[in-house]
């Protein structure tokens, strides 16, 4: 794919000239008069590198980046002026610029001051996604211990709390009030028994605890059974779900964890229409050397103020006592396992979409 580059700039006739030369040497440019029009071209579609003006009418271009970086833009900035200034530079450098270049500068030069960019971009990339890995395996190891103690007496519990139950059959009928609650009590310890495996478990999932050979997969097929394994649930609910997957797709990739992440990401859109009818859609492809998986829902999407917590584990906008909160970052952490990640949007005529994209195809 060519590098996508931003480029901010008040002077039409050479941000236009700019543009084409750049284009010509294979990147893909979108042109910005002003600040306001530059940040709204960032959130729509995130660029690889801005080339940002320093001096633009309304918001100066050190002004743009400090909103740029607000947002998390994780991208590369160069500074661009036509005349030098050391407070500036060292502004636009104090916000993380990459570089500050002269509108006189060789176009040689600008095209090596953006590779250079670039190249930044993805080492800081990599850096973060394997810091991310090793986070995740840690807490994989973690979770294999915490697995291995808790379960354990987890398992005697629950089953202690069926005898429990099966000597209610033993009490005398003048006690049934008693027996009832006695019932009841071990019904309440048993589920909680089972929630709590089930909280381990995800933990573990959390950590990349799958199995990672890759294989032959039809995306079709496998999300046809994870369909099926809800299709009562779906009922219920009034939903219905589509399989958009085309039959034919076939991908080199771990069936586990195709199954965990598209589990996790219909078991959400369920949660998110659970108090409604609506449709869910898994679709996916392979564009632009990518592997991409989507689910989309008609639910009420999700607040503004929440959405970026949503991959917290343990975070959850639901029952907090129904729910572990573990779901969604269990599969980023094995979608970023893998190289990958998921990304959440709202849907413009109402709903979520979460696409996990997976490069190398």
């Amino acid at each position: 794919m060519p590098i996508s580059v931003l480029l901010v700039d008040d002077e039409p006739l050479y941000a236009a000239l700019l543009a084409q030369r750049l284009e010509s040497r294979d990147f893909a440019v979108t042109v910005a008069a002003d600040g306001d029009e530059a940040l709204r071209a960032a959130a729509s579609s995130p660029p690889d590198l801005v080339l940002l003006d320093v001096n633009l009418p309304g918001l100066s271009g050190v002004e743009v980046l400090a909103e740029l970086k607000k947002t998390g833009f994780a991208g590369e900035a160069l500074m661009l002026t036509g005349q030098a200034g050391v407070e500036t530079a060292v502004a636009g450098m104090k916000l993380g610029a990459a570089d500050y270049l002269s509108k006189s500068l060789d176009f040689e030069e600008l095209v090596e001051a953006l590779t250079r960019a670039y190249g930044r971009k993805l080492r800081r990339a990599e850096s973060v996604r394997l810091i991310e890995v090793e986070r995740l395996a840690a807490l994989g190891r973690v979770a294999e211990g915490a697995a291995h103690e808790i379960n354990n007496p987890v398992t005697v519990m629950t089953t202690m709390a069926g005898w429990i139950e099966d000597l209610c059959d033993d009490l005398p009928e003048s006690a049934h009030e008693t027996t009832a609650e006695i019932r009841q009590s071990a019904r309440q310890i048993a589920a909680q028994g089972i929630r709590i495996k089930a909280v381990m478990l995800n933990l573990l999932k959390c950590g990349g605890r799958f199995d990672p050979r890759p294989a032959v997969l039809s995306p079709h097929a496998a999300a046809a059974a994870v369909l099926a394994d809800r299709a009562e649930r779906s009922r219920e609910q009034g939903i219905a779900c589509v399989n958009a997957v085309p039959s034919q797709l076939a991908v080199h990739f771990p069936p586990g964890a195709f199954e965990l992440i598209c589990s996790v990401l219909v078991d959400n859109a369920l949660d998110a229409m659970e108090d409604r009818c609506g449709r869910l859609e898994i679709a996916a492809q392979v564009a632009d050397g990518a592997f991409v998986l989507t689910v989309a829902d008609d639910g009420p999407g999700i607040a503004a103020s929440v959405a970026p917590r949503i991959f917290e584990p343990f975070f959850s906008t639901r029952d907090s006592n129904a729910r572990s909160g573990l779901g969604l970052a269990a599969a980023r952490g094995v979608a970023r396992g893998l190289g990958g990640d998921i990304a959440y949007e709202l849907r413009p005529g109402g709903g979520s979409l979460f696409t996990a994209r997976f490069p190398g195809f």
